[in-house]
Order: C-alpha cells, then structure tokens, then sequence
C-alpha cells in the first residue's frame, strides 16, 4: 500500500493532457501518481515525483488555471504549474 492520502480527478487548463486522471497522493513514498482508468480497469500509472517535498496530505485543483496545490505534513503548501516561456 501507498497509504494514499487524498484523490482528484483533475480537470484543468494547465495540464490539459492530465484531464481526466485521477491524481493520488502518498504518505509512505511521498509521491503524486497519475492514474489513467476506463471504466474501472487500471489502465497506466505514471509516479509524477517522489520523496521529493514529503508525505503529502491533500491535493487541490483551482478551477481557474487548473494550478495543483500540495499540502504536506510539515504544512508547507506546494504549487505545481507549466513553466510558459513568453516573447515580446
């Protein structure tokens, strides 16, 4: 077990290619995994990082930019975005 801690079906504009899959996070590997399924079979896992920033707690999608926030148990809050390289 992964001692998942929280889940979320992300559906979002800044990983528009995540919508759709379930995003779990992890206490015992301190890891966010991304899970695609249809219909109720496993179809990939993908370990997005682990023991990297600790055992996190909760995870949160705003609706608005479709950002990832991380809750850990050292109560830091990590935000997880696309690097956007802009020109003028």
């Amino acid at each position: 077990s992964i001692a998942a801690s929280a889940i979320t079906i992300y559906n979002g504009l800044e990983f528009k290619e995540w919508n759709r899959k379930a995003l779990i996070t992890s206490l015992k590997d301190q890891s966010l995994r991304k899970i695609k399924f249809k219909d109720n079979d496993l179809l990939k896992e993908d370990i997005i990082f682990k023991d990297i920033i600790g055992r996190i707690r909760d995870i949160e999608v705003e609706k608005k930019t479709g950002e990832i926030f991380l809750l850990t148990d050292q109560g830091s809050v990590w935000r997880l975005y696309k690097w956007k390289k802009y020109l003028f």
